[in-house]
């Protein structure tokens, strides 16, 4: 019978190793590259942010799957009204499965409520006070007379001649005795409503991972766990940690100095002096010390929950935070947790391209490349990145191709965009926008960028990146140099130079992985004068500048490899092992070179590719029958030329936005093929080299002799409302007037004066069962009123001006003393803003719009005031006056009386055609905008959007009179902000809301420029 289960199962493993090599051939990829399976779609993380309803449920997954989502991440995040882990939580989460089983959209988990993982949201520090009650630091005191209360020191030692004694138990020998003593007493972690009134937990507790894993699947288990492995994919964690907090600690946990005297053999205790000065072998304790802490991490998080997983046919996803790199106090080497989960992860946030900072995120090859290395070597065929949170509500779609493209090429690919909100309600509008959801106005045409990505995907998932060079990462040694309170110089160095050398490998096109000595020692081992770590075999390794520290079983490995032939590329003396001066090192060092030419000397491959301009970066995958290869230029401004000699007879060209297949102009030179790409801005190009016979399919078209249409007059027109965004209020709670202030402020005075201490619980909170909508039990006479004024030039016709107040219902609204209600059914930007009409009683001069309650509601969130209408804009000494409308122009809306207005204007011309002609294509030349809609006679063209900004449209003109319209797209910037302060472009947290003092000018609100400012082209190509 054994040897039937024997033979059925080397069967089934025949099966899938056959299935796998057909799915990583030409054919198969041939076969589904237009339409891949949705598995390689993207999938945001999806925020549950208000009272969840079936009805929210649906429109948003309809609208995800109509603009080509794979799936989605449920994330709940501040703001949430629906009790978290609640039998009503999980029903929404189970009807949210059957739909997304329904539509073909993969249904992830989000294991926390909120970030980072590991509290579930308050209930795993309630039911194991242990996972928090214990202590998670030491901090030190350093005295020269004993305290005459001893109580709170856990440790006490004495320093003599640069050595310790642990004098603990018999401290009162030494009082009053002067000497140079050293005490330590135990740190928590803050508590914070962030953790539902507790801390975050200590995950080197034993036990705790498991409780959390408790507290928060089994729920999920068991209400959808029939779907785990099918429409529910996996479960992803957020920013799991084991940081050090506040001055003058160190990370400690409870057994800490029993494990580390099992791993080295010496007490840490006597030691510990060395974590915080540099006194006594410093560079050992610490990089044991770190070391041992790694390890806790490993085993005490990460593989319980990889093993969890597993049982349950789930992927485990998410990220650590991996941008503090080589700072180790959040976690001591990135690269060895990304061993475990079933597809790794990491985020890249914000839209600041920095390619110096170690701690930088887009730009940051390195933390791109130990991603990729570590799934190279492990075999992970996916890995994710959480992606373009915090970059604005102005990021455009060539921002965030540009930032796309820049992650897959060095290795990413899922994409996972931060955030889609269900609701912008109150302080969620501020949750590090901008939004993947019905609110943004760039939304309706998302469709065609999310398939870009799940091409790129499904292509750059097929066959193996397979890189003969492995560049050692320096961690443990920048661990020597670490102290959490004031590190030395040399940490930074290694850090910098580091990240320097790296970067300067990836634009020398070196194809390269990086190596983790942690996971060098558990998968590396010498053979045939390859260096193999995992499934990968390196014919050279690189000693990187700085790096000074290697571990035992590296340089075991390393000699080993030498001594069989393999090359050792060494650009640093190393000094130390395993963070001591000792014996082992002698002759090794003879190997020393120079910086100089190491990056042109390393790229000399099978493959050439040389850059001229731009950013140029490539990716190489090796199939079975050919090789894909990914050109990217990153420079948003610069085109980047691209000569590429590679081994093959054709080149094919794969279009990543139509699908479409074409043969690519190249050269053959024996048994090489050698070609030319020109990449615009934010360009890039999908190309696939065979090895043999592939097909027919058409040449790809080249440019030709083109010819300027002259058209109409080009009309602009503004489709929707103007906006004015009312951001300052007067606030009368009880006796007192608060004039002029900040909705935030506002927001927060109101919430602190009925007594929650930290303002806006639904902006600082993570709600722990019911314990912010059980507060909702204020009496009547406990309101308030918040007044916003606006000013209306007399020529203007006002009859038509509608308000939006969010949660419209909840207020009483007065306009100029006279009562209104909004209109029952409507809404605007957010299904919970409502509309009123107000039109009739808006006068010349000074207006004010009020917003009573007579009942405090937790719910009640002192927010903007929106006016529409067909007005323009005027700056006043506060903020704007409603003006007369004038008829638009081409030029900057911003100019033109629309510096609020988000959404689209139109432009429109008729040209006449005697013939159809062959092609025919719409050019902009100066304009900006997120995104720009054409339609040619009443029917959507598609949309322009990068370099060189222009559409075909030959399929869609006639013969005789044609309309072309081109729409352009501007966003949420202008209207919600931030506006002020300065805010930097790239970046939009909650804090650029926050700090605002005083009611500027209009002038002085920090606004785009939109529109086209030049007139649109029409061109035939011939």
């Amino acid at each position: 019978m054994k040897k039937k289960e024997n033979f059925i199962v080397v069967c089934l493993l025949l099966v899938s190793w056959i299935a796998r090599g057909q799915e990583d051939g030409w054919g198969y990829l041939k076969t589904n590259f237009a339409a891949p399976s949705n598995h390689y779609g993207s999938a945001p993380l999806w925020v549950w942010n208000t009272k969840v309803t079936k009805g929210d449920i649906d429109s948003m997954l309809y609208g995800f799957k109509k603009n080509a989502f794979g799936g989605v991440f449920v994330h709940p995040r501040p703001g949430l009204i629906t009790e978290y882990l609640s039998q009503e939580w999980f029903d929404d989460y189970a009807y949210t499965v059957r739909k997304g089983k329904e539509l073909g959209l993969d249904v992830w988990i989000y294991d926390e409520n909120s970030y980072p993982s590991g509290f579930a949201g308050g209930h795993v520090p309630e039911e194991m006070p242990a996972s928090y009650n214990q202590g998670q630091m030491l901090h030190l005191t350093r005295v020269a007379v004993l305290p005459e209360a001893m109580d709170k020191y856990v440790y006490c030692l004495k320093e003599e001649d640069g050595r310790f004694t642990d004098i603990t138990d018999r401290w009162k020998d030494y009082t009053g005795r002067t000497g140079s003593y050293y005490l330590f007493n135990k740190e928590y972690y803050y508590r914070s409503p962030w953790f539902g009134g507790y801390s975050y937990v200590d995950l080197l507790v034993k036990g705790v991972t498991e409780k959390f894993i408790d507290v928060t699947m089994s729920g999920y288990a068991k209400n959808i766990g029939a779907e785990f492995g099918k429409t529910v994919r996996g479960v992803f964690s957020d920013e799991a940690n084991i940081e050090t907090q506040g001055k003058g600690n160190i990370r400690w946990t409870p057994d800490l100095f029993t494990t580390f005297r099992q791993k080295w053999g010496y007490d840490l205790l006597l030691h510990l002096p060395s974590l915080f000065e540099e006194t006594g072998d410093w560079r050992k304790v610490r990089h044991d010390y770190f070391y041992t802490l790694l390890e806790m991490f490993v085993d005490r998080w990460s593989k319980p929950f990889a093993t969890y997983a597993a049982g349950k046919n789930l992927e485990w996803t998410g990220h650590y935070w991996e941008h503090a790199w080589p700072d180790p106090s959040n976690g001591p080497d990135n690269m060895a947790m990304y061993v475990w989960p079933q597809r790794p992860g990491i985020d890249m946030l914000f839209n600041q391209f920095n390619e110096v900072s170690p701690g930088a995120q887009f730009g940051n090859v390195r933390s791109v490349k130990e991603l990729a290395s570590v799934c190279n070597q492990m075999g992970k065929r996916r890995n994710l990145s959480e992606t373009y949170g915090g970059g604005g509500w102005d990021l455009s779609f060539k921002d965030m191709k540009r930032l796309g493209d820049w992650e897959f090429v060095l290795g990413v690919n899922t994409l996972n965009q931060h955030l889609a909100d269900m609701t912008i309600a109150g302080a969620r509008k501020y949750d590090y926008p901008q939004s993947f959801s019905y609110h943004t106005p760039w939304w309706p045409y998302y469709k065609s960028l999310n398939e870009h990505f799940t091409r790129l995907t499904f292509v750059l998932t097929r066959g193996e990146e397979k890189n003969s060079i492995l560049v050692l990462e320096p961690t443990t040694s920048a661990w020597m140099y670490y102290a959490h309170e004031k590190s030395n110089e040399r940490f930074r160095e290694i850090g910098k130079e580091f990240q320097t050398f790296v970067t300067r490998l990836q634009k020398a096109q070196v194809e390269y992985d990086l190596g983790s000595e942690y996971i060098i020692k558990e998968k590396g081992r010498a053979e045939n004068g390859k260096f193999i770590v995992g499934k990968r075999a390196y014919s050279e390794v690189v000693i990187p500048p700085d790096m000074v520290n290697v571990d035992g079983r590296t340089l075991e490995l390393l000699k080993q490899f030498a001594a069989q032939g393999g090359k050792i590329v060494q650009l640093e003396k190393l000094q130390y092992i395993d963070g001591a001066a000792g014996q082992g090192l002698e002759g090794f060092n003879a190997n020393m070179r120079g910086i100089e030419g190491v990056e042109e000397s390393l790229a000399k491959g099978d493959v050439s590719i040389t850059g001229i301009g731009g950013d140029l970066f490539h990716q190489r995958r090796r199939l079975k029958d050919g090789q894909v290869l990914f050109l990217v230029n990153s420079d948003m401004t610069t085109a980047a030329n691209a000569q590429v000699s590679i081994a093959g007879k054709k080149v094919l060209l794969l279009n990543t936005f139509t699908g479409e297949i074409s043969t690519y102009p190249s050269k053959v030179n024996g048994e090489r093929v050698s070609f030319t790409c020109d990449l615009p801005p934010a360009g890039s190009m999908l190309l696939f080299v065979p090895e043999g016979e592939t097909g027919e399919f058409p040449a790809f078209a080249a440019g030709g002799e083109e010819k300027g249409l002259q058209g109409t007059v080009t009309k602009v027109v503004r489709p929707a409302e103007n906006t004015l965004m009312i951001d300052f209020c007067d606030v009368h709670i009880g006796d007192t007037v608060l004039k002029d202030k900040h909705v935030y402020y506002a927001a927060d005075t109101v919430f602190k004066h009925f007594g929650f201490g930290d303002g806006n619980p639904w902006n600082t909170s993570v709600q722990f069962k019911r314990n912010i909508v059980d507060r909702d039990t204020f009496s009547r006479g406990s309101g308030f009123s918040v007044t916003y004024h606006f000013t209306v030039d007399g020529k203007l016709d006002t009859k038509a001006v509608r308000a939006i107040v969010e949660r419209a219902a909840s207020w009483r609204i007065v306009i100029n003393g006279q009562a209104v209600k909004p209109e029952e059914g409507k809404w605007w930007l957010d299904k919970s803003f409502g509309v009123v009409k107000i039109g009739g009683y808006v006068r010349p001069g000074e207006n004010t719009l009020t917003l009573s309650t007579d009942r405090m509601s937790i719910y009640d969130e002192v927010e903007p005031v929106y006016i529409l209408g067909d007005f323009n804009l005027v700056s006043a000494d506060k903020g704007w006056t409603l003006s007369p409308s004038a008829p638009l122009e081409i030029g900057s809306w911003k100019t033109q009386g629309l510096p609020m207005y988000g959404q689209g204007v139109r432009y429109v011309k008729e040209v006449r055609l005697d013939s159809r002609p062959g092609k025919v294509k719409v050019r902009l030349g100066k304009w900006n905008g997120t995104v720009a809609a054409v339609s040619v006679n009443g029917r959507p063209a598609g949309v322009i959007a990068y370099d060189p900004f222009e559409l075909d449209i030959s399929k869609y003109v006639i013969a005789g009179k044609n309309e072309i319209e081109v729409t352009v797209i501007g966003s949420l910037k202008n209207l919600l902000g931030p506006h002020h302060n300065s805010p930097k472009p790239g970046i939009a947290s909650p804090w650029h809301w926050r700090g605002i003092r005083g009611y500027p000018s209009g002038k002085d609100y920090d606004v785009y420029d939109y529109g086209l400012m030049e007139d649109f082209q029409l061109i035939t190509v011939k």
